[in-house]
């Protein structure tokens, strides 16, 4: 599973026509790979009060940008998310 350094991802939802929800969270790695993307150093109320399903995330490290298909998350630790891989 890759490994990155990000300090924020950055979650999207969109409807239709042009309407559409973002939400930046900090954090302090992310990791992708067997389906999953889990993201660590998170602070999951902001998670737990999402009222929409994210579509997307995405981060950036090392000078590239990511964004991924993802589902709703699940929390498997204190300061971690895991988001399954659409």
């Amino acid at each position: 599973m890759p490994l990155y350094q990000s300090d924020s991802i950055l979650l999207e939802a969109h409807y239709f026509g042009d309407h559409a929800e973002f939400m930046r969270l900090p954090c302090a790695q992310v990791s992708v790979g067997n389906g999953a993307i889990v993201v660590q150093g998170v602070e999951l109320r902001h998670l737990q009060g999402l009222r929409w399903t994210p579509d997307f995330l995405s981060f950036d490290a090392s000078g590239n940008h990511y964004r991924y298909p993802v589902g709703r998350p699940a929390f498997i630790g204190p300061d971690r998310a895991q988001f399954a891989l659409l």
